[in-house]
C-alpha cells in the first residue's frame, strides 16, 4: 500500500479507537468499512482482526479493575469452541452469507422489544452461548461488537463495566480470530506496516476514549450507546436491501 493509503487507515484507526473507548462499540464496524475501501474483504477481516485485537487489549487494560470477570470467563470458553466452528466450515464448507441482517433484528428487538416479550439479558452461564455466537460470526462478519452490545443493553452494570467487559470479550475473541486465520493460511507479513501504524493509532485514540468515557455523565453515556445500535442496525438493513436489489437487477 503507498503512504497516503496508510495515513488514511491509521487516521481511521485512530478516530474509530475513541469511538470504541468512548461508547464501547461501533468503531470496529465503522473501521471495517473504511478498510474495505481499500482492500478485499478476504483481506480486510484478518487485518481487521488483528488491529482491533491491539485496541481492545489496551482499553481493556485501562478499564481492568471494571471487568466482570464471571460473564468474561464464561464467554471466552464458548468464544473458543465458536472460532474452532467457524475455522473448520470456512475451510471445507460453502461460506454464510446473509448474517448481517439477523444482526440488525437482535438490536431492533433489543431496543424496542414490547413490555410483554422476554428481555435478552443473560448472566454468567448465557455468556458461554454469546461466545460461541460471536466466536462463529466473527470470521464470517469481522466486526461484532454491534451482536455484543445487544447484550449490554442493561441497567445493572456501569458504564466503565459495560466498555471494560466488552473489550477484554473482544480482546480474546479477536486473538482468536487471528490464530484462525493463520490456520487458513492468511499471510500477515505483507502487513506489518500497515498494522505497524494502524493498531499505534488504535492505542493512541483508544487512550483519549477512555479519559472521555471517565468523564461522560452516566445517563449521555447510555443514550449515546442505544442511539449508535440504533443508527448502526439502520445502516445494516439498509445496505442489506440495496445490495440485494442490485443484485436482481
Amino acid at each position: 500500500m503507498n503512504l497516503i493509503e496508510i495515513f488514511s487507515l491509521s487516521v481511521s484507526s485512530y478516530i474509530t479507537a475513541i469511538l470504541s473507548a468512548t461508547v464501547g462499540l461501533a468503531g470496529g464496524t465503522l473501521l471495517l468499512s473504511f478498510m474495505g475501501l481499500y482492500m478485499p474483504i478476504s483481506t480486510v477481516i484478518p487485518l481487521h482482526a488483528a488491529n482491533q485485537f491491539v485496541s481492545n487489549f489496551w482499553r481493556c487494560y485501562l478499564l481492568r479493575t471494571n471487568i466482570r470477570r464471571d460473564f468474561f470467563w464464561a464467554f471466552i470458553s464458548g468464544s473458543i469452541l465458536g472460532v474452532i466452528l467457524s475455522t473448520f466450515t470456512l475451510k471445507y464448507f460453502l461460506k454464510l452469507e446473509n448474517l448481517s441482517i439477523f444482526v440488525a433484528l437482535l438490536i431492533f428487538y433489543t431496543l424496542f422489544k414490547p413490555k410483554k416479550m422476554p428481555n435478552i439479558v443473560v448472566f454468567q452461564k448465557g455468556f458461554f452461548v454469546v461466545g460461541i455466537v460471536i466466536g462463529f460470526c466473527g470470521m464470517f462478519l469481522g466486526a461484532t461488537g454491534l451482536i455484543l452490545g445487544s447484550f449490554f443493553v442493561r441497567k445493572d452494570m456501569t458504564k466503565n463495566e459495560v466498555v471494560a467487559t466488552q473489550g477484554a470479550m473482544q480482546t480474546f475473541n479477536h486473538l482468536l480470530k487471528v490464530l484462525g486465520f493463520l490456520f487458513l493460511g492468511f499471510n500477515y507479513v505483507p502487513w506489518l506496516l500497515l498494522l505497524f501504524f494502524m493498531t499505534i493509532s488504535a492505542v493512541l485514540g483508544t487512550t483519549l476514549g477512555v479519559k472521555i468515557l471517565k468523564k461522560l455523565p452516566e445517563v449521555w453515556f447510555r443514550h449515546f450507546f442505544n442511539a449508535i445500535l440504533f443508527i448502526s442496525a439502520c445502516k445494516i438493513v439498509w445496505d442489506y436491501f440495496v445490495i440485494n436489489f442490485f443484485r436482481i437487477y
